[in-house]
């Protein structure tokens, strides 16, 4: 979709080639623009085939790309003409221009700004949406008024085509699911604690009699309000078994505004959630699973426990656990899904996760061949994903979850998604 529309015009272009190169600068900033806008819009068969890390990973390179053909795009503009470096004695097209490539920079200047510790990340994210929007919508006024792309008949069939299915992708995220979809809307059933910080939301659904189908392991968007944009939403890993499709249970830790206010939700309750998203999953053909969980990042490795309880599954599963003494999550449960599956439960107890723990736990080469799942912290994650890696567990069967957010993990070749809880 990127290189499509570009090597379109560059085949049928005629004229000096530096005015083609401008034009192809042009063309290509503005549908990469488009793509890193689409990119985190949230279609789930993205997100469940490429996982939420990697649709992220696209969108922030998609967005390095556009801003960097966008500012090469007018330095060949400018070069080719210097009075254009004079934006208020120059066209309104050319204006259009100016402000979609300073919104472009704003963008850019956002991000980096909002990804730094301390930010608040309701605040730079609406600036961030904002300023993507006022770009897009921008440097489409820049193009439709310039009026040279549209002029060769094909060109203008296939950016019609693509601006009409751009349009129904934003009118997807931002206007039908935040207001009119009945598919995620649930009512609190009941709050069950579990900790002293952590407790189970129970959800239900109002219109759908089955309620959302989803897979183990994967999270929903939960808001409290309906509203396009000034609803706080945040992601929470679904911890309920995926046979049961009749309530939904999000455990959330009570380490914010946000989650603290979903912990004390009454019954009866309105909540809103986008979902389901994300390819943390275990795969049915894998011989056995090793989970690796830090606090609160138990969560989806329960939803897998539970559905695969509920299956009858017998593979042999392990399990390590990292929790605070003070808050052993799900301990009678993990005691009693225990005789229901071929599992063992290892917990760290102070322990660090390291190389010599997981040999203990899981002994032996058939280790390779298993699936292992890792949710915690970033610390958890880095260790223990180093870890996995000395013991030679290939790439593609380590699967990871990160909690909050802190910057990469710095180990190659696993499959990551960063989530709030």
């Amino acid at each position: 979709m990127v290189l499509g529309p570009v090597a379109l015009y560059a085949w049928r272009a005629e004229g000096k080639p530096l005015s083609v190169i401008l034009v192809v600068l042009g063309l290509l900033g503005l549908v990469t623009m488009a793509l890193t806008i689409v990119a985190p819009a949230r279609l789930r068969s993205l997100t469940r085939t490429f996982g939420i890390d990697r649709i992220i990973g696209a969108h922030r390179l998609l967005g390095v790309v556009a801003i960097v053909a966008v500012l090469a795009h007018l330095a060949v503009a400018v070069y080719r003409s210097p009075s254009l470096l004079n934006p208020f004695a120059a066209s309104l097209s050319i204006q259009w221009g100016w402000l979609a490539a300073t919104a472009m920079v704003a963008v850019g200047l956002v991000a980096w700004w909002g990804r730094r510790s301390g930010r608040r990340y309701e605040v730079w994210a609406r600036m961030h949406v904002l300023l993507a929007a006022a770009a897009i919508v921008l440097a489409g006024m820049h193009v439709f008024f310039l009026g040279d792309l549209l002029e060769d008949p094909v060109l203008r069939v296939v950016l019609s085509a693509l601006t009409l299915a751009f349009l129904a992708v934003m009118f997807l995220r931002w206007v039908w699911r935040p207001l009119f979809s009945r598919h995620g809307a649930y009512v609190v059933y009941g709050v069950r604690p579990e900790g002293p910080s952590t407790a189970t939301l129970v959800l239900a659904p109002v219109h759908l009699q089955r309620g959302m189908r989803f897979h183990a392991g994967q999270f929903v968007w939960l808001r409290l309000r309906r509203s396009v944009l000034g609803s706080e939403e945040h992601p929470f890993t679904i911890a309920s078994s995926a046979q049961v499709t009749g309530r939904l249970e999000l455990t959330v830790r009570g380490s914010g505004d946000f989650s603290t206010t979903l912990a004390a939700l009454p019954p009866g309750s309105k909540v809103w959630l986008d979902g389901p998203h994300g390819s943390f999953t275990a795969a049915p053909e894998a011989p056995g699973l090793v989970l690796i969980a830090g606090g609160v990042g138990i969560t989806p490795m329960m939803s897998m426990l539970r559905t695969l309880a509920d299956s009858a599954d017998p593979r042999p599963l392990h399990m390590v656990v990292a929790q605070r003494p003070d808050e052993p999550l799900f301990e009678p449960e993990l005691a009693s899904l225990a005789r229901r599956l071929d599992l063992r439960v290892t917990r760290t107890a102070g322990r660090r996760v390291d190389a010599a723990m997981l040999d203990e736990v899981v002994p032996g080469r058939g280790r390779r061949h298993l699936d292992w799942f890792v949710c915690g912290s970033p610390s958890l994650l880095a260790g223990s994903l180093a870890a996995i890696e000395q013991l030679g567990v290939p790439a593609e069967r380590v699967h990871s979850e990160q909690f909050g957010w802190s910057g990469a993990i710095p180990v190659q070749g696993t499959r990551r998604r960063a989530q709030a809880r």
